[in-house]
């Protein structure tokens, strides 16, 4: 089974058992264009060109001769810095030297007119400083570009896998092999992925937006199914019926109603019944065998909290305009013209950065419960495969494992109660930061 970690991991694939799904590339050209650029063989290569074009554009040759060892070096200094090609090493060095420069002219050379050369000057740095001097010159920082463009494109790929591609022995291609086994790559036609979790160009589609689409789908059949019975006026019948509308009452009278009263509940229960069911089924969605829950992702909960709090913004500007809506953020506390002048100013910025601190925390409450659950329920299962169980005997190793798997279904049955309840509290929630910007305080 695909590990239950993979269910709050988004990805540019889809998890299945590997017995079911297994990897059976033949050689190097078989396998994606991204995963042949994370090779260290396919790199080296790339470092080599890449060195060499360098040199034909007049770098110090004494600087070359160290770089592809430095940069080795800095691959292995740190798990971020893994897999990153040569290129990507001297722009991120570029850019790190960049950022220290500016706050060291801050300091010491405030009248500089070039804070990064009078910060090399003070403090060389070899290998940033012909990079600088590279990109200093408009013919040589094109070049560049082109050398970029070059060691990127599909060609370059292409003649690596010509020159080299037979160079990968069996047992490298059986290692990738079973890295990918159980492992459905998604098509990638709008960008290039740089490994299996990170976008290097482009715009990547990933596991949670196809699961996104396909809830919002099922929302749009299912819901266009109930419309069509409630257009023709007769009384709910079945189970379906019954349960979907006994549930969007529920949404109206105990999660709008309470939040944002009567008088404004209508107005805006399109919204909320979308926010609340699209909540649902994507929570619903990591209760399925390697699926996962979109919700697990602090991309989808900030992105459902920016809109919450853009439509309120919106509507809350709307009723009572730009000035009034910024008055409404501190709420009148009455107080006489003296103290005004001084307290409300203060106030105002707390209340302002509070109001955008509840939309934070509005999309972190949904993402903690969310993904915790299936942390505490991998820890559980992982109890009953760890390396200690597997030593006991088999009376001991069958009771670790019992107590495992009853641990894993008791959880997961408040997995499916939590579903429910999140989408219930970020609805709520919402409902009160709308109703409050359309009201006074």
């Amino acid at each position: 089974m695909a590990s239950d970690l993979l269910h709050i991991k988004d990805g540019y694939f889809f998890e299945f058992p590997k017995v079911l799904l297994k990897s059976n590339r033949k050689s190097a050209d078989q396998f994606p264009a991204w995963f042949v650029r994370n090779d260290a063989d396919y790199q080296s290569f790339e470092a080599d060109q890449i060195v060499e074009r360098l040199g034909e554009l007049g770098v110090d040759p004494v600087a070359l001769s160290t770089l592809k060892s430095d940069w080795l070096a800095w691959q292995k200094e740190s798990p971020a810095n893994y897999a990153w090609p040569l290129d990507s090493y001297l722009e991120k060095q570029y850019t790190a030297v960049e950022q220290q420069a500016s706050e060291w002219a801050k300091e010491f050379a405030p009248e500089a007119a070039d804070g990064l050369k009078a910060y090399l000057a003070a403090n060389p740095t070899p290998q940033v400083r012909w990079f600088h001097e590279l990109l200093d010159s408009p013919k040589s920082a094109q070049q560049w570009q082109l050398l970029k463009q070059e060691v990127n494109g599909g060609p370059f790929l292409d003649r690596y896998l010509r020159e080299h591609g037979e160079s990968w022995g069996s047992e490298k291609i059986a290692e990738y092999n079973e890295s990918l086994d159980g492992k459905w790559l998604i098509s990638q036609p709008f960008g290039t992925p740089r490994n299996a979790y990170e976008a290097e160009s482009g715009f990547c589609i990933s596991r949670y937006m196809i699961i996104e689409i396909v809830v919002a789908i099922l929302l749009l059949v299912i819901f266009g199914w109930l419309a069509r019975r409630l257009a023709t006026g007769e009384s709910p019948k079945g189970k379906a019926w019954n349960l979907l509308e006994g549930m969007t009452q529920g949404v109206r009278s105990q999660i709008v109603v309470p939040a944002m009263g009567e008088h404004d509940a209508d107005r805006f229960m399109p919204f909320f019944y979308t926010l609340f069911y699209f909540i649902l089924g994507c929570n619903l969605m990591g209760m399925l065998p390697f699926v996962g829950a979109p919700t697990a992702a602090f991309g989808t909960t900030l992105a459902l909290a920016v809109v919450v709090f853009v439509l309120g913004m919106t509507l809350g500007i709307r009723k009572f305009g730009v000035l009034g809506y910024l008055k409404n953020v501190c709420p009148d506390l009455g107080l006489p013209w003296y103290l005004a002048i001084v307290l409300v100013p203060i106030l105002w910025v707390i209340e302002a950065v509070s109001l955008l601190i509840k939309h934070v925390v509005l999309s972190v409450r949904l993402l903690l419960n969310m993904s915790a659950g299936h942390l505490v329920m991998l820890g559980i299962l992982g109890i009953g495969i760890s390396v200690e169980a597997a030593q006991m005997g088999v009376g001991g190793w069958s009771a670790v494992a019992l107590v495992s798997i009853l641990g894993t279904t008791l959880l997961s049955f408040l997995e499916l109660f939590v579903a429910f309840l999140q989408a219930f509290v970020f609805t709520f929630l919402a409902a009160m930061l709308v109703g409050s910007s359309i009201h006074h305080h």
